[in-house]
Parts: structure tokens; sequence; C-alpha cells
């Protein structure tokens, strides 16, 4: 239990990078013939926006990403935040077909990691912080094989 008001930190100023409107294009391999042994063979094209904003108060920031993976819709609302009783990064991400799901969330310099039980994703920033290098993986089995891969370029 948190006893005390929370503080905002370097931590929460650190997710500033994804603030912004982005737009993002790429591939998806996600599909119910995807298979370790040619992971990429059935690639569909990802095109999509997300806009992330701080929540009142900062200490919370909300990213809303409407998707179009070769004519179907993939919406996601996600939250990130610290945890104010570990000082961990968390996110939480809810998406349209129903499914809910929660990230470890770390950040190496200016790659931050998603790492849930079933998926997780590297985003690398580049070029000042306004383009975002995106890759999805989701374990099938015992392997992590890939599911998506985008590049998000910031609009504003």
């Amino acid at each position: 239990m948190v006893t005390g008001t929370p503080m905002r930190n370097a931590q929460h100023a650190a997710l500033d990078v994804f603030l912004g409107k982005w737009t993002a294009r790429g591939m998806s391999y996600g599909g119910t013939g995807h298979s370790g042994d040619v992971p990429k063979s059935n690639g569909e094209p990802w095109v999509s926006t997300h806009e992330g904003a701080w929540h009142t108060g900062s200490f919370f920031l909300v990213q809303d990403e409407r998707a179009d993976i070769a004519g179907s819709r993939f919406d996601t609302l996600s939250i990130l935040g610290v945890d104010p009783q570990t000082g961990r990064y968390f996110a939480r991400s809810f998406e349209n077909h129903g499914f809910y799901r929660h990230y470890r969330l770390t950040r190496t310099g200016k790659v931050w990691t998603l790492t849930g039980d079933m998926e997780r994703a590297t985003t690398t920033f580049a070029d000042n912080n306004r383009t975002q290098n995106i890759e999805w993986e989701w374990k099938r089995g015992d392997a992590w094989i890939p599911l998506c891969d985008r590049i998000a370029v910031r609009v504003d």
C-alpha cells in the first residue's frame, strides 16, 4: 500500500517521448497460419495513427491507437505509468476485440521494452525522438516469433 501522496519524478518525465500524434506503417504477421518456420511469410499491411497525452496530474500517459490491418480494425487504448510502490514502469492495454494486457515496461536509453506473458515489444526512438521503430513478438509454444513491425513518425 502506498503511503503519502505519489510524487512525479524523472521517470514520469521520461515517458514524454510517447507524447504527440503519430502515424505508422508496417506489416502484421499474426494470423492463424503464422508459424516459426517462415514467420514473416503471411504479412499484411499495417497502417495506424496513435496519440499520447498525459492524463490530468501527469502521472499516467494515455495512448490511443487506431489501426487498419489489411481492412480489419484493431484499436488499442494503453495506459503507461510508474508504480509508486515499486518504482517500476508498467503498461496496461485494452483493445477492441475484448483483450486486456498487463506489461512490464523497461527503458534502456532510447529503447523501451514491453514484456507480457505471451507478447513483447521493443520501441526504439530515433531522429530526436520523432521516429519510433516498433517490433512486436508473440509466444508460440516455446518460441518468440514476429507479430508485427512498423515505423511511427511524429506528425505534430
